[in-house]
Protein backbone atom coordinates (compact mmCIF):
# COMPACT_ATOMS: atom_id res chain seq x y z
CA UNK A 1 0.00 0.00 0.00
CA UNK A 2 3.19 2.30 0.22
CA UNK A 3 4.08 2.43 -3.30
CA UNK A 4 3.87 5.68 -5.01
CA UNK A 5 1.78 6.08 -7.99
CA UNK A 6 0.69 8.63 -10.87
CA UNK A 7 -2.85 8.16 -9.24
CA UNK A 8 -3.93 9.20 -5.97
CA UNK A 9 -6.42 6.94 -3.73
CA UNK A 10 -8.92 8.61 -0.94
CA UNK A 11 -7.69 5.68 0.87
CA UNK A 12 -9.30 5.39 4.54
CA UNK A 13 -6.91 5.14 7.72
CA UNK A 14 -8.69 2.05 8.45
CA UNK A 15 -8.10 0.24 5.14
CA UNK A 16 -6.78 -3.03 5.31
CA UNK A 17 -6.24 -5.82 2.97
CA UNK A 18 -9.23 -7.85 1.75
CA UNK A 19 -9.58 -11.46 -0.09
CA UNK A 20 -6.79 -12.83 -2.29
CA UNK A 21 -7.83 -12.81 -6.05
CA UNK A 22 -9.73 -16.11 -6.60
CA UNK A 23 -8.00 -17.22 -9.60
CA UNK A 24 -4.42 -17.36 -7.88
CA UNK A 25 -5.95 -20.57 -6.23
CA UNK A 26 -6.45 -22.63 -9.43
CA UNK A 27 -4.17 -25.27 -10.59
CA UNK A 28 -2.68 -22.71 -12.91
CA UNK A 29 -2.52 -20.19 -9.96
CA UNK A 30 -3.09 -17.48 -12.57
CA UNK A 31 -3.36 -16.42 -15.94
CA UNK A 32 0.05 -17.70 -17.83
CA UNK A 33 -1.80 -17.26 -20.99
CA UNK A 34 -5.48 -15.88 -22.05
CA UNK A 35 -5.81 -16.24 -25.47
CA UNK A 36 -8.88 -14.65 -27.18
CA UNK A 37 -10.82 -17.58 -27.83
CA UNK A 38 -10.36 -18.08 -23.88
CA UNK A 39 -12.44 -15.46 -22.83
CA UNK A 40 -15.07 -15.86 -25.80
CA UNK A 41 -15.90 -19.55 -24.56
CA UNK A 42 -16.21 -18.32 -21.42
CA UNK A 43 -18.80 -15.86 -22.18
CA UNK A 44 -20.40 -17.92 -24.12
CA UNK A 45 -21.12 -20.30 -21.05
CA UNK A 46 -21.63 -17.39 -18.86
CA UNK A 47 -25.45 -17.52 -18.00
CA UNK A 48 -27.47 -14.00 -19.03
CA UNK A 49 -27.46 -11.03 -16.62
CA UNK A 50 -30.72 -10.43 -14.83
CA UNK A 51 -32.67 -7.57 -16.42
CA UNK A 52 -30.98 -4.30 -16.23
CA UNK A 53 -32.29 -1.32 -13.94
CA UNK A 54 -31.72 2.11 -15.47
CA UNK A 55 -28.50 2.57 -15.38
CA UNK A 56 -26.80 6.63 -15.84
CA UNK A 57 -23.66 5.34 -17.75
CA UNK A 58 -22.28 2.80 -19.59
CA UNK A 59 -18.65 1.43 -20.85
CA UNK A 60 -16.58 -1.14 -23.11
CA UNK A 61 -14.25 -3.42 -22.62
CA UNK A 62 -12.37 -3.89 -25.13
CA UNK A 63 -9.99 -6.34 -25.70
CA UNK A 64 -8.14 -7.13 -28.78
CA UNK A 65 -5.45 -9.82 -29.65
CA UNK A 66 -1.78 -8.95 -29.10
CA UNK A 67 0.73 -11.57 -29.92
CA UNK A 68 -1.71 -14.34 -29.49
CA UNK A 69 -2.77 -13.09 -26.03
CA UNK A 70 -6.44 -10.89 -25.23
CA UNK A 71 -5.52 -7.51 -24.13
CA UNK A 72 -7.68 -5.00 -23.07
CA UNK A 73 -7.56 -1.52 -24.27
CA UNK A 74 -7.54 1.07 -21.31
CA UNK A 75 -7.06 5.00 -21.20
CA UNK A 76 -5.73 7.33 -18.63
CA UNK A 77 -7.96 10.23 -18.29
CA UNK A 78 -6.70 13.87 -18.90
CA UNK A 79 -5.27 15.70 -16.04
CA UNK A 80 -7.61 18.31 -16.66
CA UNK A 81 -10.53 16.77 -15.91
CA UNK A 82 -12.88 17.76 -13.11
CA UNK A 83 -13.52 14.17 -12.10
CA UNK A 84 -11.22 11.15 -11.90
CA UNK A 85 -8.59 12.94 -13.02
CA UNK A 86 -5.64 11.26 -14.50
CA UNK A 87 -7.47 7.48 -13.48
CA UNK A 88 -7.45 4.84 -15.64
CA UNK A 89 -10.51 3.80 -17.55
CA UNK A 90 -12.54 2.18 -19.89
CA UNK A 91 -13.79 4.10 -22.55
CA UNK A 92 -17.70 5.26 -21.97
CA UNK A 93 -19.71 7.62 -20.18
CA UNK A 94 -22.84 8.86 -19.81
CA UNK A 95 -26.13 7.70 -21.37
CA UNK A 96 -28.07 10.54 -24.03
CA UNK A 97 -31.66 11.42 -23.36
CA UNK A 98 -33.29 8.33 -25.22
CA UNK A 99 -30.51 6.40 -25.73
CA UNK A 100 -29.19 2.71 -25.22
CA UNK A 101 -26.70 1.76 -22.78
CA UNK A 102 -24.95 -0.10 -25.66
CA UNK A 103 -25.58 2.57 -27.89
CA UNK A 104 -23.90 4.78 -25.27
CA UNK A 105 -20.62 2.68 -24.97
CA UNK A 106 -19.96 2.36 -28.49
CA UNK A 107 -20.36 5.69 -28.77
CA UNK A 108 -18.21 6.99 -26.29
CA UNK A 109 -15.50 4.24 -27.23
CA UNK A 110 -15.82 6.27 -31.21
CA UNK A 111 -15.31 9.43 -29.19
CA UNK A 112 -12.67 8.97 -26.93
CA UNK A 113 -10.35 6.56 -28.78
CA UNK A 114 -11.44 6.47 -32.38
CA UNK A 115 -12.83 2.72 -32.15
CA UNK A 116 -14.87 2.18 -35.29
CA UNK A 117 -18.01 0.70 -33.56
CA UNK A 118 -18.26 -1.62 -36.56
CA UNK A 119 -15.03 -3.62 -35.44
CA UNK A 120 -16.89 -4.84 -31.97
CA UNK A 121 -18.61 -8.20 -30.57
CA UNK A 122 -20.05 -7.56 -27.94
CA UNK A 123 -20.05 -10.98 -26.29
CA UNK A 124 -21.66 -10.39 -22.93
CA UNK A 125 -21.92 -7.51 -20.14
CA UNK A 126 -21.83 -7.93 -15.88
CA UNK A 127 -24.61 -6.29 -13.98
CA UNK A 128 -24.77 -2.28 -13.12
CA UNK A 129 -22.34 -1.14 -10.65
CA UNK A 130 -22.58 1.48 -8.48
CA UNK A 131 -19.67 3.86 -8.68
CA UNK A 132 -18.12 4.47 -5.22
CA UNK A 133 -18.03 8.31 -5.58
CA UNK A 134 -21.76 9.41 -6.88
CA UNK A 135 -24.02 6.04 -6.52
CA UNK A 136 -24.56 6.01 -10.37
CA UNK A 137 -24.88 2.55 -11.70
CA UNK A 138 -22.71 1.96 -14.36
CA UNK A 139 -23.79 -1.13 -17.07
CA UNK A 140 -19.79 -2.90 -18.63
CA UNK A 141 -20.40 -4.66 -22.06
CA UNK A 142 -17.24 -6.81 -23.03
CA UNK A 143 -16.30 -6.42 -26.63
CA UNK A 144 -13.99 -8.45 -28.54
CA UNK A 145 -11.99 -5.81 -31.51
CA UNK A 146 -11.57 -7.30 -34.91
CA UNK A 147 -8.09 -7.03 -36.24
CA UNK A 148 -5.77 -4.36 -34.46
CA UNK A 149 -7.11 -0.99 -35.45
CA UNK A 150 -4.48 2.14 -34.51
CA UNK A 151 -6.74 4.33 -31.55
CA UNK A 152 -6.48 7.63 -31.37
CA UNK A 153 -7.36 8.82 -27.83
CA UNK A 154 -9.53 12.30 -27.55
CA UNK A 155 -7.12 14.93 -26.67
CA UNK A 156 -9.43 16.37 -24.03
CA UNK A 157 -10.14 13.58 -22.24
CA UNK A 158 -7.46 11.11 -22.58
CA UNK A 159 -4.23 11.33 -22.21
CA UNK A 160 -3.00 7.86 -22.75
CA UNK A 161 -3.98 4.61 -24.19
CA UNK A 162 -2.77 1.27 -22.92
CA UNK A 163 -3.14 -1.79 -23.69
CA UNK A 164 -2.51 -4.50 -21.27
CA UNK A 165 -2.59 -8.38 -21.27
CA UNK A 166 -5.07 -10.09 -19.28
CA UNK A 167 -2.67 -12.65 -18.49
CA UNK A 168 -0.28 -9.54 -16.37
CA UNK A 169 -3.04 -8.33 -14.63
CA UNK A 170 -4.00 -12.12 -13.49
CA UNK A 171 -0.26 -12.80 -12.28
CA UNK A 172 0.52 -12.96 -8.84
CA UNK A 173 1.09 -9.91 -6.81
CA UNK A 174 -0.26 -7.91 -9.48
CA UNK A 175 -4.34 -7.61 -7.88
CA UNK A 176 -5.52 -7.45 -4.36
CA UNK A 177 -8.62 -6.33 -2.81
CA UNK A 178 -8.94 -3.67 0.42
CA UNK A 179 -11.94 -3.23 3.08
CA UNK A 180 -12.48 0.03 3.62
CA UNK A 181 -14.59 1.37 6.91
CA UNK A 182 -17.23 -1.42 8.04
CA UNK A 183 -16.51 -3.70 5.42
CA UNK A 184 -20.45 -3.72 4.53
CA UNK A 185 -19.48 -3.02 0.77
CA UNK A 186 -18.02 -4.98 -1.86
CA UNK A 187 -14.17 -4.72 -1.33
CA UNK A 188 -12.24 -1.91 -3.58
CA UNK A 189 -10.04 -3.36 -6.14
CA UNK A 190 -6.83 -2.63 -7.34
CA UNK A 191 -4.02 -3.62 -9.52
CA UNK A 192 -0.70 -2.07 -10.33
CA UNK A 193 2.83 -3.36 -10.93
CA UNK A 194 2.58 -5.58 -14.25
CA UNK A 195 4.92 -3.98 -16.33
CA UNK A 196 2.59 -2.54 -19.39
CA UNK A 197 1.19 -0.23 -16.21
CA UNK A 198 4.36 1.09 -15.11
CA UNK A 199 3.30 3.70 -12.27
CA UNK A 200 -0.04 3.09 -13.07
CA UNK A 201 -2.54 2.51 -10.59
CA UNK A 202 -5.64 0.91 -11.57
CA UNK A 203 -8.69 1.27 -8.67
CA UNK A 204 -12.51 1.80 -8.26
CA UNK A 205 -14.87 0.36 -10.80
CA UNK A 206 -12.07 -0.20 -13.14
CA UNK A 207 -11.11 -2.35 -11.14
CA UNK A 208 -13.85 -4.19 -10.22
CA UNK A 209 -15.02 -4.69 -13.92
CA UNK A 210 -11.36 -6.71 -14.36
CA UNK A 211 -11.41 -8.58 -10.95
CA UNK A 212 -15.45 -9.80 -12.12
CA UNK A 213 -13.75 -10.46 -15.94
CA UNK A 214 -10.78 -12.24 -15.05
CA UNK A 215 -13.14 -14.08 -12.09
CA UNK A 216 -15.60 -15.47 -15.06
CA UNK A 217 -12.52 -16.17 -17.90
CA UNK A 218 -10.19 -17.90 -15.29
CA UNK A 219 -13.31 -20.05 -13.33
CA UNK A 220 -11.93 -22.98 -13.00
CA UNK A 221 -8.17 -22.28 -14.13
Amino acid sequence: MAAAYHQDVPRPADARRGKPAPWLSGPAGGGSSIPVDRVRRAFAALAAPHPQPPVHSAVLVPIVETRGEAALVLIRRSDDLVHDAGHIAFPGGHLEPGEEALTAALRESHEEIGLDPALVEVIGSFGALQRRRDRELVVPFVGLVAGHPPFVGDGREVAAILEVPLAALAADRVAWQESWGDGAEPGVCFFAGADELGANLIWGLTARVIWDLLAVVLAGA
